[in-house]
């Protein structure tokens, strides 16, 4: 193994900690598969439940409320925690919820449902894991960490997806019921998040000498918050965010207004998370070889004309496989663009001991997009029905992506403008972890 590991270039600690980095990004694939499965699924599911779009878009909104309240203290906790609790707790507190929605709930009910998944899928479980990649593997190899970290998280959410699917259109054409195929996906779901939570039980070891913390201290959230690379890090992951919930509407666009079976949405749902693989991992070694900025320069410049294309192509059934290909295009860069949005904490000489609570304030930019872009999504299509709706938010989001373009073009300057010397200050934040790792 180490010398197929050797043969692709990844070396050093990264090699050591390979197999704990799948481990983590295997517990982050699932846990995300509940709270968002709504969308590879959304007409089926506004049936199942009698809900409006603007109700689904609640439902988001509700999960990025709890996300900022658990991100904002939860990246504090990830430095003073071990990654096993976290990792466990919130896979069965996920898998948990999702058996819960197996109940015969209203529209009530499931506020409450997401309410927890808001939680559970948030607090200290990303921060942990980001500060984590980032000490398990070397200054010169975070990007190839984060991009392999992202790409078997997307692998494992692709597997994850296609066997839902398998389970939805097994029972929807065995029975030609929708509600009860809805329900095995659900099952499905829950069975896989509690059954992980088991597995990183006795998989995940030594979770504390990761950290390098025994107790939570909020000393370093004001150091973070005066440093003005998390300022821009954060902004662009709340244009990152913006956008990563917004794709799950080209789904709906393309079945809903090209005439697309649900079967296809689905199926372009599960390539949608394959298709990050690619960029995943591609983006690990570009940012490695080229910098971070330049890469993410490049992703955006990329997302922004496939977007405008995208914007030109006819609302009709025409156009299925032209969006597509646009569609798997722009997600491609995209992560590549996401995965790397990680990697600008060593560009830009975040120290290391300080990453849980960075990547909480992070997180919690990140999470704000979702109290309010599936309101406004749905909102816009309830108000603006057929291909008009759908085309006014894609030209907000066009315009979020122009947005982050010129926020790369400000983490450049600022850059060139600090002189940072990011070596020296993670050599000297690496040697204070070498009794840990």
């Amino acid at each position: 193994m180490n010398n197929f590991l050797g043969k692709i270039g990844i070396k050093g600690k990264l090699a050591e900690n390979f197999g704990a980095i799948v481990i983590l990004a295997l517990s982050g694939s699932v846990i995300f598969g509940l709270p968002f499965f709504r969308f590879d699924y959304y007409d089926a599911y506004i049936s199942t439940y009698n809900l409006t779009n603007t109700q689904m878009g609640v439902f988001g909104t509700v999960i990025g409320v709890f996300g900022i309240i658990s991100y904002l203290f939860g990246g504090v906790v990830a430095d003073g925690m071990s990654v096993r609790k976290i990792i466990v707790l919130s896979l069965f507190g996920t898998g948990i919820g999702g058996l819960l929605h197996l109940l015969p709930l209203g529209f009530k009910g499931l506020l409450g449902i997401y309410a927890l998944w808001g939680v559970s899928t948030t607090f200290a479980f990303w921060p942990a894991c980001v500060k984590a990649v980032r000490v398990m593997s070397d200054r010169d190899n975070q990007g190839k960490a984060f991009g392999f970290f992202e790409g078997a998280k997307s692998t494992g959410g692709a597997i994850v997806a296609l066997i839902a699917v398998a389970f939805f259109n097994w029972g929807a054409s065995r029975m030609a019921n929708e509600v009860r195929a809805m329900k095995y996906a659900i099952l499905f779901y829950a069975s896989v998040n509690i059954a992980m939570g088991i597995f990183a039980f006795f998989a995940v070891k030594d979770e504390k000498m990761i950290l390098n913390a025994d107790r939570v201290s909020f000393k370093g959230l004001a150091k973070v918050l005066k440093n003005p690379a998390v300022w821009i890090i954060c902004l662009v992951s709340f244009c990152n965010h913006v956008f990563c919930l917004s794709i799950y509407y080209y789904i709906p666009y393309v079945t809903d207004i090209l005439g697309a079976s649900v079967a296809f949405g689905a199926m372009l749902g599960v390539f949608r998370k394959f298709g990050s693989i690619s960029g995943n991992v591609a983006g690990g070694y570009l940012a490695d070889k080229f910098g971070t900025a330049r890469l993410m320069l490049l992703a955006f410049i990329v997302m922004l004309g496939g977007q405008v294309l995208l914007l030109m192509a006819p609302a009709k059934q025409s156009s299925i496989i032209i969006v597509a290909v646009l569609f798997v295009t722009i997600l491609v860069f995209f992560h590549m663009n996401y995965a790397m949005a990680w990697t600008m904490m060593s560009e830009g000489a975040v120290p290391v001991e300080y990453s849980g609570t960075a990547a909480g304030l992070i997180c919690t930019a990140g999470a704000i997009p979702e109290t309010f872009v599936s309101l406004l999504a749905g909102n816009i299509i309830d108000n603006h029905p057929g291909a008009a709706g759908f085309r006014y938010f894609f030209y907000f989001l066009t315009a979020v992506i122009a947005v982050g373009f010129i926020l790369i073009l400000v983490w450049r300057k600022y850059l060139k403008h600090a002189k940072i010397d990011k070596s020296k200050l993670d050599d000297k934040a690496m040697e204070d972890l070498k009794q840990y790792v």
